[in-house]
């Protein structure tokens, strides 16, 4: 057993590498302090220049208690002296703080970074704090953050959750640009839409190596509005929704032609009948129809973007005693609204397997049973597919026909979906408020993208 000396306040000092800077309110424990004494010996270690002991003791555990020991008046406080090199100082100052909740986001990631610094691989860092692999790598891509950057974020209490998704995004400059924006109602959006972008980058060259395997051909450049080909609106590729594996070529008679951009691929067949009178479309008119285009197109990436970030956000929304009664109202709320509005969550029930065949009997039963067997945590997924029914993905606010701009169209029942998510913490983006409004230029102006 290690053996305990007093040592006196003044000699000891807090470990320069201590991956902790904010110790906290420290008056309750003073108070203790000053009543009860230190109960707990402090862990310190010599205080070297170069190879000589300066006389002093840094501190390896205990550095809330000695600060608190100052304002108590202490003079004097208990140590046990220890002999340990400097990768296990540090490696001892973490796993302390971890193992007390100690450490902020910041700091945690900080502190991997130190050991990783001092040799330590991210298999013994893990082995030595208990978290798993994934969760250090996690950590080490924030210690990649700029530092100044990522403490504002922190200062403004950015969740571990946002940290992991972002250090998806594999640009360490993007990062930072989008961590500047932390705290705008915009950054769960454009984080989302960033990783959209990053996924189909890396599957665009599976994909183009598919087209030219069917041996398609590009559409020429400025045909598109031409009015010889005709465009298949409901086969249009969103190559980050791409498994990478499936075909997606549609099946078509007459010769396929394919166009594609930085997250898409369109299909366009020739026109094969015969006009009387061929039309000569003027400039303005071809511009009137890439326009058109251009907004649904922008129509459609809106619509799957909210879809996609309310559903990660009901899929992470936690259940409490305290909001227990206001998730189950807006059940009630959900439920009456696909009722009224005849919206029919069959669908979805049919894509989750709860119901089977038309048996009317057996599917009661069957969604009696799957709802007793569900757990708090799964109601929010749940009222949010009665929200969606069989529009879920496509639920927005634009309406009309693809050969006319968007018209704005009321949705009462995706703006309760909103109500509810937002009374739960959820943050609109800009383009989400303005699309609920009709305020959004796709309703009005011209469209860039």
């Amino acid at each position: 057993m290690d053996n305990i000396q007093m040592i006196n306040i003044n000699r000891l000092k807090h470990h320069p590498d201590n991956p902790r800077k904010d110790l906290g309110d420290l008056t309750e424990l003073a108070e203790s302090i000053k009543k009860n004494g230190v109960m707990q010996n402090l862990t310190v270690v010599f205080e070297k220049m170069g190879e000589v002991d300066t006389g002093r003791y840094l501190v390896v555990i205990g550095n809330r208690r000695m600060e608190a020991a100052k304002l108590a008046g202490l003079e004097e406080l208990p140590c046990v002296v220890s002999d340990m090199d400097h990768r296990e100082q540090v490696a001892t100052m973490l796993m302390e703080n971890m193992q007390r909740a100690d450490l902020t986001v910041y700091e945690q990631a900080q502190g991997f970074q130190m050991m990783m610094d001092l040799g330590f691989k991210a298999g013994e860092i893990a082995e030595k704090t208990g978290f798993s692999a994934t969760t250090v790598n996690r950590r080490l891509k924030m210690a990649e953050l700029d530092k100044k950057t990522f403490e504002k974020a922190c200062a403004k209490q950015i969740t571990i959750d946002d940290l992991d998704k972002l250090g998806k995004i594999k640009s360490i400059k993007q990062r930072n640009a989008l961590l500047k924006n932390f705290g705008d109602s915009n950054f769960n959006w454009e984080v989302n839409r960033a990783l959209q972008t990053q996924k189909a980058h890396e599957l665009k060259p599976a994909a183009m190596a598919r087209i030219r395997e069917a041996k398609l051909e590009k559409l020429p450049d400025g045909e598109q509005y031409s009015g010889k080909y005709q465009k298949l609106y409901n086969k249009t590729l969103r190559i980050y929704d791409w498994d990478g594996k499936s075909d997606f070529i549609p099946k078509a008679e007459g010769k396929l032609f394919y166009n594609a951009d930085e997250t898409t691929v369109e299909f366009f067949l020739k026109e094969t009948k015969k006009k009387a009178e061929p039309v000569r479309k003027t400039e303005e008119e071809k511009e009137e129809e890439r326009q058109i285009e251009l907004a649904w197109k922008t129509v459609d990436r809106i619509t799957e973007a909210s879809y996609s970030l309310r559903k990660n956000f009901a899929e992470e929304m936690k259940v409490s005693p305290k909001n227990a009664m206001e998730m189950l109202q807006w059940a009630l709320i959900a439920t009456l609204c696909a009722d009224i509005d005849y919206e029919s969550v069959n669908q979805v029930l049919r894509k989750e397997k709860i119901l089977e065949g038309y048996n009317t009997q057996d599917n009661l039963v069957r969604v009696r049973e799957w709802i007793k067997k569900e757990s708090q945590s799964r109601w929010p997924a749940v009222i949010m597919m009665i929200f969606e029914g069989d529009k879920a993905g496509k639920n927005g606010y634009a309406d009309g026909t693809r050969k006319e701009r968007p018209k704005y169209r009321k949705n009462s029942k995706l703006d309760f979906e909103y109500e509810w998510l937002t009374q739960f913490g959820y943050q609109m983006s800009d383009e989400e408020i303005q699309m609920m409004s009709g305020t959004h230029p796709v309703f009005q102006t011209e469209v860039k993208v």
